[in-house]
């Protein structure tokens, strides 16, 4: 029995803990996000696999030992001539003579060490600022992410609270045309007006039934960019009226923009300076090159090959230094080190713009921001106006004052309106999107 408690416990556990998984908040669907999107996961690879080079390059530095062994079977073992004189023959003749045995062994080993070298240091250079890449183009990716999931989510929502007013103005539409019939029947008005009333009503049934399909097309895309499993369902727990109130700020710009921070910007800057480093690497190929070493090698030969292995090794070892200088290579470094010059140039050049760019964008997102603030109290306004002469002319069309034809403008007033609302919306929490990511806030 107490297993048996103790196993409903568990899966009353998982079933709870599998559902609150299925709900997201904004800042929740923004974290399951970076640790789901396949975008912001292979940017966090990119950036182990550039520690991982930092790594590799340190180790060019590093002792570097290096062990061989080698065995010779010599089918014919080598011979030499050697004048004949030696054992007593005629001057101007040659004995052959066989020098070495069958069977030969060595085994040696190598150490070398690097004591200098233009190239190796600035590779452990531009090693760190490839990493620190990695690092900003993670960074990037997230910001990217962030902004289009607060777009969808956004989108989703601003259909969900469309699709309930339309709900809402389905059941009016329906108990009009309902009230409308039961007034034709008895003769009160004609048959216009009922056609006029089942036109609106079949119209407004119709976007209904299509916003319902964007509506799961927005929640899709939603899901792919969070990385969350495309065949579950999604339930989302921020608010319309949360996120509207979020982005409902007040952004001074008085002040001339900072743009040094933007991540586009520390990303250039980083590109210029991996080119001053490719500069760097190559005036370093005119420097020498400085390399200690040390060997040690045992050697045995033997004409049967079990005593090859019994028989006596001899040894031989070493230790040196290596000294490569560069003298003349056609001209190659010289131009090779006037084009990274070049590519500094271009690479400040690209910085000063991108600079001038993020500064127009900051511009032009503060723009569509306050003119998306105006359109979205605009809105407010609109929506509140048209209400109230909607509900004015129905009264006066059941009355017998008004014509189905203005209600018709009245209604259509109405749900335009309350498009135009959700629409500004959807704009105001975009355009303060933007903003953001343009003040590099995001």
């Amino acid at each position: 029995m107490k297993n048996k408690l103790l196993t409903a416990i568990t899966i009353t556990a998982f079933s709870l803990s599998a559902f609150a998984q299925e709900s997201f908040t904004i800042d929740q669907s923004w974290q399951y996000a970076f640790d789901h999107n396949v975008n912001v996961q292979k940017a966090k690879i990119d950036q182990t696999i550039a520690e991982q080079k930092v790594k590799e390059t340190t180790g060019i530095g590093l002792p570097q030992i290096d062990a061989q062994g080698k065995y010779s079977n010599f089918l014919n073992v080598p011979v030499q001539l050697l004048p004949a004189e030696i054992v007593g023959g005629p001057a101007g003749t040659y004995v052959p003579v066989q020098f070495g045995q069958k069977h030969s062994g060595t085994a040696s080993a190598t150490l070398t060490q690097l004591l200098f070298n233009g190239s190796y240091l600035v590779g452990l250079q531009s090693a760190k600022a490839y990493k620190e890449t990695a690092a900003l183009v993670e960074e990037k990716t997230e910001i990217t992410v962030k902004q289009g999931i607060l777009m969808s989510y956004t989108s989703v929502l601003v259909t969900e609270e469309n699709i309930k007013t339309l709900e809402e103005n389905r059941k009016v539409a329906e108990k009009a045309l309902s009230d409308t019939k039961k007034t034709y029947e008895v003769g009160v008005i004609e048959l216009q007006n009922v056609e006029q009333q089942e036109y609106s009503y079949k119209s407004l049934v119709n976007n209904l039934e299509n916003l319902k399909r964007t509506k799961k097309q927005l929640e899709m895309a939603l899901k792919y960019l969070m990385g969350f499993p495309l065949d579950q369902q999604i339930t989302l727990t921020s608010t319309m009226d949360e996120l509207v109130t979020k982005n409902e700020q007040l952004i001074s710009l008085d002040n001339p923009a900072n743009v040094e921070n933007h991540i586009d910007y520390r990303l250039q800057r980083n590109a210029l300076t991996l080119s001053e480093l490719k500069l760097k690497l190559q005036r370093s190929k005119y420097l020498p090159t400085l390399a200690a070493l040390a060997n040690t090698a045992y050697n045995g030969n033997s004409n049967k090959f079990g005593e090859l292995w019994s028989g006596k090794w001899y040894n031989t070892s070493l230790w040196g230094l290596q000294l490569d200088i560069p003298v003349f290579n056609g001209f190659q470094r010289k131009w090779q080190t006037e084009q990274a010059k070049l590519e500094v140039k271009k690479a400040q050049l690209d910085l000063d713009d991108t600079e001038r760019n993020l500064k127009n964008n900051l511009f032009s997102a503060s723009v569509d921001y306050e003119n998306a603030m105006n359109s979205y109290k605009n809105a407010q306004d609109l929506i509140a106006l048209s209400s109230s002469i909607y509900k004015k002319q129905q009264i006066k069309f059941k009355e017998g004052m008004g014509t189905s034809f203005e209600l018709s403008q009245a209604e259509t007033q109405l749900y335009g309106a309350q498009s135009q609302y959700y629409q500004a919306s959807l704009n105001l929490i975009q355009a303060k999107t933007k903003l953001d990511e343009a003040l590099g806030k995001l």
